[in-house]
């Protein structure tokens, strides 16, 4: 039963993030967590409320990133 917690764990680790926190879109960026809050505001990227926190798509964040060259 423990191998099979592990192993279920250790896929979900594995697994390609599908979403960016707020956190680490500013990290990646190397701007302010309100910055990310006012990009998502303004449709620059698709972004999700999930509770209390915003979860923003990786693959529309990339493609925005891509095309501000």
């Amino acid at each position: 039963m423990a191998d099979k917690q592990f192993l279920e764990n250790t896929d979900r680790n594995n697994a390609e993030k599908r979403s960016y926190s707020v956190s680490e879109a500013a990290e990646i960026l190397g701007v302010s967590k309100r910055s990310i809050y006012n990009l998502c505001a303004s449709g620059a990227f698709k972004s999700v409320r999930i509770g209390t926190k915003l979860r923003i798509s990786r693959k529309s964040f990339d493609e925005w990133l891509d095309g501000s060259d």
